[in-house]
């Protein structure tokens, strides 16, 4: 009978550590499925964040170079009214035309001195401002 007692006992003590190792692996593959989970999520939260940063960094440089280009073409059409206009003043229409386009050169050539500071770093300033939304 004794036999029997430390058998079933033994048995007991067995299924009792068998059934705790299967809790913590059940407990394991939980804690593991659960950070997977958390990093795909991350993964997914990043992906989104980045895109919605580029998005609108793409749409803001559009929408400036849409205005670029319109006021590009209002400054065309007013030189080309000044040119004709002081052509007449003048009278040679050749030298309201040198004239305008040599006003257009010197601005030029001041704007390329002086680009860094007056057109890239606003451009890179705007750029990094609006990423870090």
């Amino acid at each position: 009978m004794k036999v029997l007692e430390a058998a079933y006992r033994a048995s007991d003590h067995t299924s009792l550590i068998v059934s705790n190792s299967l809790i913590m692996n059940q407990e394991q593959e939980s804690i593991v499925d659960q950070a997977e989970q958390y990093v795909k999520t991350s993964t997914e939260l990043y992906t989104l964040k980045f895109t919605e940063k580029a998005s609108v960094v793409i749409s803001s440089v559009f929408s400036r170079l849409t205005i670029a280009l319109f006021g590009f073409l209002v400054l065309f059409m007013i030189t080309m009214g000044l040119s004709y206009w002081l052509g007449e003043v003048l009278g040679h229409t050749s030298l309201g035309f040198l004239i305008i386009g040599g006003v257009i050169g010197i601005v030029t050539l001041i704007l390329y001195l002086k680009r860094d500071s007056l057109i890239k770093k606003p451009i890179q300033d705007s750029i990094i401002t609006q990423m870090l939304k």
